[in-house]
């Protein structure tokens, strides 16, 4: 099975309830239409183009680079903001098209979910009956909501969380990982991290060929050679909260797939196994009708330094899953950085996709002799439609007298 084949084999259109105004007002709001684009980049992009600081663009969230995308973006405004986006270069892979105004930057309660299109190719004949099977499952029961492997991209090098290291006020580990290169890296930003890795401490050398945030970074170290924890400041804020958030979600799967495994084992559910980059999801088949009436409503804590969890089984889920990571509760706070705050939340338990619904289940023309499917649905925000996709290839039992911890 293939998804993101093409651009077009994975859409998503943000739906908003923001209320936008004809008169002027403090952000210009634009719809952003993107393929092949990074947010982190094209924002770095269009902050240089237009001569404005990074923090003036905003989005209500980041959309994945290796799809077709339309969502909102904000511009703290400005006199001749509008004339300087329309003689904006014409992009091929994004287009920026003006809506009206609003009175603040765009945030996540700005949008109330996403609609995804997903066409799932490259499906052997024998596993065709298989996917449109667990898409039943998925239409009637949902999914486990958790974070999808996305969310984790500043540790896509596979090296570890450089939120974690944060946390821990590891400070020059967090700036090696990030330095870290990963694959999906430009072989410009790649070559520089590997110069960069190889000449740790050696800042002068590291400096050959640096570029933007990378060069502003290693010129403070040329002349501060142990401030990191300066250094990891001068990072883009928003860069640095996704780090932080993305190892706080990696904590949430596991929590969630704890209690999951201990639900399996109360309530005798089935529970099938799917690894993935960080560990394994586990996915239910089906529920009892009580029990899924009882999780659709229940929330399990995205831990931070602030959580108080009142209920004794799954505080004793979080316990363990900190001990496995050699942190408690309170380590989730940042230090000695500056206006950079993060606190613990809620998420719910199952992800209920609205109107899903299976199309186009036919002979794939990219693969031969193999099959192709295309999704359709809503999910809430902070939903993953890749998380569903993984559902449909959902195969390996798992036994829930399994021990999730050592």
């Amino acid at each position: 099975m293939k998804i993101k084949v093409k651009a077009e084999d994975f859409v998503v259109r943000e739906e908003s309830s923001l209320l936008l105004s004809s008169r002027p007002l403090s952000h210009a709001v634009y719809r952003l239409t993107k393929r092949h684009w990074d947010t982190f980049d094209l924002i770095d992009l269009l902050a240089r183009r237009l001569g404005i600081p990074k923090k003036d663009i905003s989005t209500a969230g980041i959309k994945d680079r290796h799809a077709e995308t339309e969502q909102l973006l904000s511009i703290k405004n400005r006199r001749g903001l509008r004339a300087a986006v329309d003689a904006l270069p014409r992009e091929e892979k994004f287009q920026l098209g003006f809506l009206g105004y609003h009175g603040a930057a765009l945030s996540a309660r700005d949008i109330r979910g996403n609609h995804f299109t997903v066409t799932i190719r490259d499906i052997d004949p024998q596993e065709l009956e298989r996917c449109l099977a667990n898409a039943q499952i998925v239409a009637r029961w949902g999914v486990p909501n958790y974070y999808d492997e996305q969310r984790f991209g500043g540790a896509r090098h596979g090296k570890g969380f450089m939120g974690r290291e944060i946390f821990r006020g590891s400070r020059e580990k967090a700036l090696r990982l990030y330095f870290e290169p990963s694959r999906l890296d430009d072989r410009r930003t790649r070559s520089l991290k590997f110069r960069v890795l190889e000449n740790w401490g050696r800042w002068d050398r590291c400096l050959e060929g640096a570029f933007g945030e990378h060069r502003r970074i290693l010129e403070y170290l040329r002349g501060h050679r142990r401030a990191f924890h300066k250094a990891l400041s001068l990072i883009d804020r928003r860069y640095l909260l996704f780090v932080l958030n993305a190892y706080q979600s990696f904590l949430f799967n596991e929590i969630l797939s704890g209690y999951l495994s201990a639900l399996g084992r109360g309530h005798a559910v089935s529970l099938e196994e799917v690894p993935y980059s960080r560990g394994c999801f586990l996915f239910y088949r089906e529920l009892p009708e009580a029990l899924f009436e009882e999780l659709r409503h229940r929330d399990l804590p995205v831990p931070g330094w602030d959580s108080r969890i009142e209920d004794p089984r799954i505080a004793e889920i979080t316990r363990r899953v900190l001990d496995g990571e050699g942190i408690e509760l309170r380590d989730l706070k940042v230090r000695q950085i500056s206006r950079l705050y993060v606190n613990g939340v809620e998420r719910r338990v199952i992800l209920l996709p609205e109107g899903f619904t299976v199309e186009g289940v036919g002979e794939d023309e990219l693969y031969r002799k193999k099959n192709k499917l295309t999704l359709s649905f809503f999910l809430p925000r902070g939903g993953y439609a890749t998380l569903i996709v993984k559902r449909l290839d959902a195969r390996q039992p798992f036994d829930p007298a399994d021990e999730l911890f050592d």
